[in-house]
């Protein structure tokens, strides 16, 4: 679906009054309006005021204004706004909680990875004889 001007640059859209349930997948940024439940994977996931979600969210970007239970594992970011009610297991580097949201439940906040250096290879030493 085009984005409209409303919709602030998101290509997919699931809309108020929308139930669906399964496996999603998302390859642009992603407004959840309605309810939805199941596996979420997606860049950029919005729950907006409203929503109501009850998944396992893989993401790179997750903000949350709505209501989520389930668990996410996100990338980059999970912003929980003012109007957020989450029931959930989050795993992320970066957790945003704004005055008003509420959380219940498990915060693991790993590390960013980092690219594994390639290591040099081992010198071979020669065995002294006694």
């Amino acid at each position: 679906m085009a984005a409209s001007s409303d919709d602030g640059g998101f290509e997919s859209r699931i809309g108020k009054g929308t139930r669906i349930s399964g496996t999603l997948s998302f390859r642009a940024p992603v407004k959840i309006e309605g309810e939805a439940e199941g596996d979420i994977t997606g860049d950029e996931i919005l729950i907006a005021e409203g929503a109501v979600v009850t998944a396992k969210i893989t993401a790179t970007r997750l903000t949350v204004a709505g209501r989520l239970s389930g668990e996410a594992t996100v990338r980059e970011k999970i912003e929980l706004l003012a109007s957020a009610r989450v029931q959930s297991r989050l795993m992320t580097p970066s957790l945003v909680l704004r005055e008003g949201a509420q959380f219940e439940g498990d915060c693991k906040m790993p590390q960013a990875v980092k690219p594994a250096q390639p290591s040099a290879p081992a010198a071979i030493q020669p065995a002294l004889s006694p």
